[in-house]
């Protein structure tokens, strides 16, 4: 990898402790220019509600693209620069800043990948990012199931024999999609199965929205380094950027980093907000320069609160006792995944007595867990709070039995009866989800988040379906999905029950 000193000619070298994206564009809002382009607030040149909410440095840095502060889709300068030390932090050969989160890195990774009608190998459990890429490319998925937990009523990531075998049984595979780390943090072999992708000549994608901190965390092994083609990680998740930032991260030559830049450019604005751009490039030099120290700080921190909140009995946090002896998987300690039904509650019931009373703000709940998410920013004393919560809850508020419940995780995944593309470009009905059993579903139904579909489109809609479907909206009262109607799902005119 070419590093930033060796590209940058005839101007100083930068290195990690430099921002140049950041500081270019603070250099322009003090610069006392008079915009007569867009956007039109101006700078915030006006006194409104907006202005006093957010602050006036703020409308003063959201500004357009011009020569000083560059061209995401053509980076030439101060933006290459940024992402040339986001390549070097991250141990890639590329970075490219994206502005629509994770998800547009997603359908860039498989639209480079994948020509229409190559075969993509992807975990059933992906987010439906990963689904709505497949429709976007026309690629053809094989899905893997992934580990199931049904103590903790959560799935893992999909295990290295599972890989292995899809990929003996598709030796035409153009790319492997893997989710590193899972929603929940478990971190199958990503080593392991990238030599055998590369062995079988498959090009490996990760999905590492929730892993944007891993190169930074002793003991945890990141996708770049692992050996991954292209990685997407939501720096905004873990790496402290503003939200619906994110990182693409190419290395190699299996995907060359043109066709990368290529497709970013035809699925990104044409104008980037220079506010997410600048904060991940604040972002980085953080994790670059402190980031190390700050996880290394903060571990012991979330072991004592993992003791203490099992203390009483009643909870179990998952850990890599429980991935790797009964998964071989590792995990990330920074997803605090808490069991909660020893108290006979159910998740969504401790998430909200969290949120009601004491004004804690979870990261989500399942049937039988609730989770938190651990990063730099948090401190001895946020993490108290949590735990002196959780404490006085299971004093308070436990039953005397313990949940349980069928619906909690899906053991299989329904059938792909036709191709998500195929299905959602067909003519659609809406139909009640009881009536539905049998139908091939037109529609992503989900959960958000984890943003984990329980059927996609193309998929035969299964009474298991159906009752999952059921389940969550007794729990929640939100199962997202493309019918206007609550309790309806949109499937294929004609697609019979079988």
């Amino acid at each position: 990898m070419t590093s930033v000193q060796e590209t940058v000619k005839g101007r100083p070298c930068i290195t990690q402790q430099d921002a140049p994206l950041l500081e270019a564009l603070t250099a322009y809002a003090r610069s006392g220019a008079v915009p007569y382009d867009v956007p039109g607030h101006k700078m915030g040149a006006q006194d409104t509600p907006f202005r006093q909410a957010i602050g006036e440095q703020a409308l003063k840095l959201d500004v357009n693209s011009m020569p000083e502060l560059d061209l995401l889709s053509h980076p030439k300068s101060v933006i290459r620069d940024a992402q040339q030390l986001a390549a070097e932090a991250f141990g890639a050969d590329h970075a490219f800043f994206l502005v629509n989160g994770t998800t547009t890195g997603i359908h860039a990774m498989i639209l480079a990948a994948c020509k229409p009608g190559e075969t993509l190998i992807v975990p059933r459990n992906a987010h439906k990012s990963v689904m709505d890429g497949i429709i976007l490319s026309g690629a053809v998925p094989v899905f893997m199931q992934p580990e199931v937990d049904r103590h903790f009523g959560i799935s893992h990531g999909v295990s290295v024999e599972s890989v292995a075998a899809a990929l003996a049984g598709n030796p035409e595979a153009a790319a492997l999609l893997i989710t590193y780390p899972t929603y929940f943090g478990s971190m199958t072999d990503l080593a392991a199965i990238c030599r055998l992708a590369h062995a079988a000549g498959v090009a490996v994608l990760v999905d590492a929205a929730h892993g944007a901190h891993l190169r930074f965390v002793d003991g945890l092994m990141d996708p770049i380094e692992a050996g991954a083609d292209l990685v997407t990680a939501s720096m905004h998740k873990t790496g402290g950027s503003l939200t619906q930032s994110s990182l693409l991260l190419q290395q190699g030559a299996r995907i060359p980093a043109e066709r990368v830049q290529k497709v970013t450019g035809m699925l990104q604005s044409t104008s980037a907000s220079y506010l997410l751009m600048s904060s991940l490039d604040a972002a980085r030099r953080e994790l670059a320069l402190h980031g190390s120290g700050q996880f290394h700080r903060l571990q012991p921190i979330a072991e004592a609160a993992v003791n203490a909140i099992e203390a009483g009995g009643r909870y179990e946090v998952l850990g890599c006792a429980d991935t790797e002896g009964r998964f071989g998987q590792s995990h990330d300690w920074t997803k605090l995944v808490i069991r909660v039904n020893g108290l006979g509650l159910t998740g969504f019931e401790v998430y909200s007595l969290l949120k009601r009373r004491y004004g804690i703000q979870m990261e989500l709940a399942e049937g039988y867990v609730v989770m938190a998410v651990l990063t730099a920013a948090d401190t001895e004393a946020s993490i108290s709070r949590l735990v002196a919560a959780l404490q006085e809850i299971e004093r308070e508020d436990r039953t005397e039995y313990v949940l349980r419940s069928d619906w909690t995780v899906a053991e299989t995944a329904p059938a792909l009866a036709m191709s998500p593309r195929d299905a959602f470009y067909a003519q659609h009905e809406t139909v009640h989800i009881k009536e539905a059993v049998g139908r091939i579903s037109a529609d992503t139904l989900m959960i958000y988040p984890p943003g984990i579909p329980l059927v996609i489109p193309g998929e035969r809609i299964t009474h298991d379906v159906m009752q999952q479907y059921s389940y969550y909206e007794q729990a929640t009262g939100a199962v997202l999905s493309g019918a206007k109607t609550a309790g309806s799902v949109t499937v294929v005119k004609g697609g019979t029950e079988q």
